[in-house]
């Protein structure tokens, strides 16, 4: 259970289980799922909760970025040198050096530039691109990713306490909103998720005349997620956790006994803690060997199944593809000192709302289908699907989010509060494919984007229908494959 700095339980209240404990899946028995997802909607009390944080001085400005949206002014400034070193470079393979699986192939380098924050400039601070698609795809032009590091070449230098920022570029997101929107749902789901605002961002390169004080628009900028991350949302013994970024493993996969092997699932912080290292190693082989009822008996105890459902839930209503139940990466994964369980974090939400696609039409995305909420080998999905409790689980997962959160009064509400805090920083073909992220054409098609993908509001409207059809049995819905 993730609990909070007093170690009280943090996220929502999980009472509604006993509710819902009578709900079975369409599938399993579709006579008379109608009555009893009724039943349950009629009676269900569901609670969310926000997670506790004391706040200060410094954390009362990220609560007017994160909470009150206010848009943070940046400017950031290089030299040309600067800039020329920060372009990016293929990562290549040592001789006798373990393949990936996947490989994401640019590595990315801090360089030093000015950057300016609402008026206060945090000299010679580390800059570097950031993303995959979000960068290959925008390479060509200056609105690209960034992550700022203000501490990197300057010890103690802090932005109101942090020292890590992310500034992604919305790529195939015109409302810029799905990854505000996206974290909203996976924290009602139970789950610590980053702080998410917007910033107005401008580029200068020195020398460059093309790039004096160049406007970029819209950013969204995204919490980092590392120890003081952890600290401020779990407390100071989650914050000595091993925590991993998996970016080139397509499935989870036992490296034998020797720690020094994990290092392949990309180590952020605990890379030196051995028993932790050890314990996850014990559970991928659980899951990859042990018997039926070993794993049963013992994976409740070495991963947080009900984080895990609301995690699966989550990312199932929001068909976010681009992540664990689709690709290789997208996600950290927390080995918790406060209880020695294995929770999963969302990251990277900028493809959320069934804009990863696989190839698939807009409307078969929409239909995802519940009976397999995950996409190719997933070999700890597949076991414990095969578990009725962890499926019961999942199952009053997605209830409890489309009855609090996933609705359309609820959504369309923040959709339009968000809309009015973006719009006077849109102008011209800015303000077009704004709206048209938004509502999209008389098909609800979002034509601003490269790629045939539904706006924000005809997605969440055509989703709502699909999954309550697929829970009271009305509607299967679509199974995806992997497309090569």
């Amino acid at each position: 259970m993730t609990v909070r700095k007093d170690g009280s339980p943090a996220g929502r209240s999980r009472g509604y289980f006993d509710i819902l404990g009578g709900i079975r899946m369409a599938w399993e028995d579709p006579m008379g799922s109608v009555c009893r997802f009724a039943a349950a909607l009629a009676v269900g009390v569901l609670l969310v909760t926000e997670p506790s944080q004391t706040l200060g001085a410094e954390d009362g400005f990220w609560e007017e970025v994160y909470e009150k949206n206010r848009v943070v002014q940046i400017d950031l400034s290089f030299s040309r040198d600067a800039w020329q070193r920060m372009q990016p470079r293929r990562e290549t393979r040592r001789s006798g050096e373990r393949a990936p699986l996947v490989g994401f192939g640019d590595k990315f380098s801090y360089v030093k530039a000015d950057v300016r924050i609402d008026g206060h400039t945090y000299a010679s601070s580390g800059v570097r691109f950031k993303g995959n698609s979000s960068f290959r795809f925008s390479e060509r032009g200056l609105k690209r990713p960034f992550k700022i590091d203000t501490n990197r070449f300057v010890s103690g230098q802090k932005l109101h306490g942090r020292t890590k920022i992310n500034l992604s570029n919305a790529f195939l997101d015109s409302a810029y909103m799905k990854e505000k929107l996206g974290y909203e749902v996976y924290r009602a789901a139970g789950l610590v998720t980053p702080g998410v605002g917007w910033a107005h961002v401008t580029l200068s390169i020195d020398g460059d005349i093309e790039v004096e004080k160049s406007d970029l628009g819209i950013y969204v900028l995204i919490e980092q997620v590392d120890k003081k991350f952890l600290e401020r949302n779990l407390g100071k013994v989650a914050a000595g956790s091993l925590l991993m970024k998996p970016e080139a493993l397509d499935d989870w996969e036992y490296l034998g006994s020797d720690t020094r092997e994990y290092q392949h699932y990309n180590i952020k912080s605990g890379k030196h803690n051995r028993s932790q290292i050890a314990a996850f190693a014990a559970l991928l082989k659980i899951i990859e060997a042990a018997s039926a009822d070993r794993f049963e008996s013992e994976i409740g105890q070495r991963l947080d199944l009900q984080q895990f459902a609301g995690y699966l839930a989550a990312t199932w209503i929001l068909v976010n593809i681009d992540s664990y139940v689709g690709m290789p990466h997208n996600y950290y994964l927390l080995m918790d000192k406060t209880d020695g369980k294995l929770r999963m974090l969302p990251w990277d939400l900028n493809e959320t709302f069934g804009t990863f696609t696989m190839g698939y039409d807009p409307e078969q995305v929409v239909q995802w289908g519940i009976e397999r909420p995950w996409i190719g080998r997933r070999r700890l999905m597949e076991r414990l699907f095969e578990l009725r409790s962890f499926r019961r689980a999942f199952q009053g997962e997605v209830v409890a989010l489309m009855e609090s959160v996933f609705t359309r009064e609820r959504m369309f509400a923040r959709i339009s509060e968000m809309e009015r805090t973006l719009r006077p920083y849109m102008a011209g073909r800015q303000q077009s494919a704004f709206r048209m992220g938004i509502y999209g054409d008389r098909d609800g098609i979002n034509v601003a984007v490269d790629r045939r993908v539904y706006a924000i509001r005809p997605f969440v409207e055509r989703r709502i229908d699909s999954v309550r059809d697929q829970l009271t049995g009305a509607r299967l819905g679509t199974r995806l494959s992997p497309r090569r």
